[in-house]
């Protein structure tokens, strides 16, 4: 697909692109075939889990209670991609990264989730995307599709974002071709900017080279070991294959005349290619042991076994998580929270990096909405700046529940933390939602010591 973002951006604005290679789109791809293997998908999947867990995300006014018509706006659009964000986090840890790009349509901020394979970087400075163009959406009408294009350029605080619809083959056509398209401007420019008006998300996988601007898989580097683990899969199979029962009968007993006698080909062709465990044998291929023989020899389990989580810890490790991930995780019993971190450190440092990810992605996109929703006039003019976001991660992995209950009732008994805080920690909610329930419990009375004194109790 970068390939021919390529042409197109050449053909739209003249412009030649270098530099991006063609390694995201076999991520995707290889990520994408249901049929190739699956050790990305389950890593990726294990990882996005502990990543959401029960961690929440608010969206506050900053000089206000009450939120107003702009924060509420970003609300809205970041809360649509927080409910995505275990399917979107899987995607980064197996595509590589996504882009996450708001889009003004009817009225409201649409935000498309693009694979970074539809993510063609034209210039960095200092680490950060100057120029982009992305493929953020597609529509097949009449049987032709057609592609929604949109180009970022930042110069000197001001940001060009240009859109434009072209055919599958690259040519142009009416921005109105698709409903939900018809609305937009072909071009726009807004001011006061220091960053392009979307997030892009990487995996936090190091690349190991220098100068990549895409992101890679969380199994980036372990192609070797997972052909392994593949080629080990298909010598299991093959073993439980060879292992089926065989029932071999005297030809005698045969309804129909059997010539062959007890041959290779015929005892091969009912253990490995049959689910029919019959073979007709020759009286005298019996060793005088009756008319029939039975063959059932056990399968190395054992063996098989620990090779394969010999080969899914390996991968464990070269892609720096702890063990659990693939291979069984050790049921042990901590004395404490440190016991939980020190066992569990390696992949909650990966889990870690990705939530500091997300945290700057969420922080970029706000940015974004908040100057789309300026620029269109979507709410009341003279709001920028007005949000604050706030993210409550679960470490329920690393620590005990229980010791961390314990130490933040401390801290509200030394007056660290409130009463309203403390009940936010246990049981969710807004700020203002627990300091609504607290007073309504007793106000100022000791509701720290009623607790306590009902749990000696």
């Amino acid at each position: 697909m970068l390939e021919r973002m390529k042409a197109w951006v050449l053909r739209w604005l003249g412009i030649k692109v270098e530099h991006n290679g063609d390694a995201p789109d076999r991520f995707v791809l290889d990520y994408e075939d249901l049929e190739g293997e699956d050790i990305t998908a389950t890593i990726a999947g294990k990882l996005a889990t502990l990543t959401m867990a029960d961690s929440t995300m608010e969206v506050t006014d900053r000089y206000s209670k009450e939120p107003g018509a702009r924060v509420e706006l970003i609300a809205e659009a970041l809360s649509d991609v927080w409910k995505s964000l275990a399917h979107i986090t899987a995607q980064v840890f197996g595509k590589g990264g996504k882009a996450l790009v708001p889009i003004v349509m009817d009225g409201h901020v649409a935000v498309h989730a693009v694979d970074q394979n539809r993510l063609l970087i034209r210039e960095m400075q200092s680490g950060r995307l100057t120029a982009a163009t992305l493929l953020v959406d597609r529509e097949t009408i009449g049987g032709n599709r057609y592609f929604l294009l949109a180009d970022y350029s930042l110069e000197g605080g001001n940001q060009m974002i240009r859109y434009r619809a072209v055919r599958d083959g690259g040519d142009h056509a009416p921005m109105g071709i698709a409903p939900r398209w018809a609305g937009l401007s072909e071009e726009i420019v807004i001011n006061d900017v220091d960053r392009l008006l979307f997030a892009y998300l990487k995996c936090p996988r190091d690349d190991r080279r220098d100068g990549q601007r895409h992101g890679v898989p969380i199994t980036y580097g372990a192609e070797k070991l997972i052909r392994e683990i593949t080629e080990h899969a298909a010598i299991y199979r093959r073993e439980y294959k060879l292992t089926r029962p065989m029932l071999g009968l005297d030809a005698s007993l045969w309804r129909d005349e059997y010539q062959d006698g007890a041959s290779i080909k015929a005892i091969r062709r009912s253990v490995q290619d049959s689910d029919e465990p019959f073979v007709p044998m020759q009286i005298t291929s019996m060793d005088g042991s009756g008319t029939w023989q039975y063959y059932a020899p056990e399968i190395r389990q054992k063996a098989m076994e620990e090779r394969l989580m010999s080969l899914y810890r390996r991968i464990e490790k070269v892609c720096g998580l702890s063990q659990g991930v693939l291979t069984e995780r050790q049921a042990l019993s901590y004395a404490n929270k440190d016991e939980v971190r020190a066992a569990q450190y390696d992949t909650y440092s990966t889990i870690k990096n990705m939530r500091t990810a997300w945290e700057t992605a969420f922080d970029d996109l706000a940015y974004a909405v908040d100057a789309l929703a300026e620029a269109y006039g979507l709410t009341p003019a003279g709001s920028r700046g007005q949000y604050e976001l706030s993210f409550d991660w679960d470490t329920s992995m690393v620590e005990s529940s229980t010791e961390a209950f314990q130490q933040n009732v401390e801290l509200a008994n030394m007056g660290a933390m409130s009463k309203a805080e403390l009940r936010q920690w246990v049981l969710g909610g807004t700020l203002e939602e627990n300091e609504e329930a607290v007073a309504g419990i007793g106000g100022n009375d000791d509701v720290i010591g009623r607790i306590l004194g009902a749990s000696e109790e």
